[in-house]
């Protein structure tokens, strides 16, 4: 028998606590501005999206650490399937029998993707197994809370994961509820990162905070595409506007600005830049992602969706955004 450690993909980096557990970093850490992102940084540190892989006939998947009252749980795939979903919240250490697996079957365990979170051990114990790597298109999401996806019964089940399996693609989920503030340490992060192609989900975020007004949003929103542009020249990048909120699409915020103005100028901008020479710049409306009757059924408190919800965006993102990948 052999005890083969997690090799983990989907974050910038990790740190090591004082008493040996680790914490993700999706953003980089040296990047953030203190007191200003401390709740960007708190949002940086959830491991949505991050997981890790081994090939195994059969053995005792143990996990250990701690989340925060309100953490996700977290999800146990073998060959793409969802076998075990594990609670996350509090102090915990879960031994997982995985008995009868064909052959080199590939065993996959996804973080909790939302919530304060530590992990102490993710180790994998049988007599045939490896740690595995990651093959296929490299493709880093970049969203609000719409793409961090808390509200997913799982870490599977939230939209970007959902596209990456079903794509073969390897994600990076940048998705930071209440956070998707087009800021400098993001695309630096996503600058940094390799990438197949990069998607830009932004405006809900914008709006709902009145960051910023008609005169800001679409300069802002450039420099964010033209730092990301820089570092990826040939990289399709694909900015996708705010998905429905139907009591926000025409409500005035603080800025005098409604969600269908921020979709209108994120739209407006990638315009521009197309004409100015960017052919590999790409938009998707986000109003045609979820119909109003969606909606309307599948966001419960009138801005996220469902899991259901999240089910059908992935539907209606995946082929969607392969279309732009050579």
């Amino acid at each position: 028998m052999s005890s083969v450690a997690a090799q983990w993909s989907g974050m910038f980096a990790t740190q090591q606590e004082d008493d040996g557990s680790q914490r993700f970093d999706r953003l980089d850490p040296s990047g953030f501005l203190p007191p200003f992102t401390d709740g960007l940084a708190n949002r940086a540190a959830m491991a949505a999206g991050v997981r890790a892989g081994w090939h195994a006939d059969g053995g005792t998947l143990t996990i250990e650490g701690r989340g925060a009252e309100d953490c996700a749980p977290y999800d146990i795939l073998v060959n793409g399937h969802r076998a075990h979903r594990l609670p996350a919240a509090g102090a915990h250490r879960h031994e997982v029998v995985l008995d009868g697996l064909a052959p080199n079957s590939l065993v996959q365990l996804w973080l909790p993707h939302f919530g304060d979170f530590t992990l102490a051990q993710a180790e994998f114990d049988g007599a045939n197994v490896t740690s595995v790597g990651e093959e296929g298109p490299r493709w880093i999401t970049y969203g609000s809370s719409i793409t961090h996806c808390q509200q997913a019964d799982g870490p599977t089940q939230a939209w970007p994961a959902l596209v990456a399996n079903g794509n073969g693609w390897r994600l990076s989920n940048l998705g930071l509820a209440g956070e998707c503030q087009l800021d400098p340490i993001a695309a630096d992060t996503i600058a940094q990162t390799p990438a197949d192609i990069i998607s830009l989900c932004v405006g809900i975020n914008s709006y709902n905070a009145a960051v910023f007004s008609e005169r800001s949003y679409g300069p802002a929103l450039q420099g964010f595409i033209k730092t990301i542009r820089t570092a990826h020249p040939e990289v399709p990048i694909v900015v996708i506007t705010a998905v429905r909120s139907l009591p926000r699409e025409d409500k005035a915020n603080a800025v005098g600005w409604t969600l269908a103005d921020y979709r209108n100028a994120t739209a407006q901008v990638v315009a521009v830049m197309q004409a100015q020479g960017d052919t590999n710049l790409h938009v998707i409306d986000g109003a045609t992602v979820l119909t109003a009757q969606e909606a309307a059924e599948r966001m419960p408190d009138t801005l996220h969706p469902d899991t259901a919800g999240y089910a059908l965006m992935a539907e209606r993102l995946a082929p969607k955004l392969a279309a732009f990948l050579p």
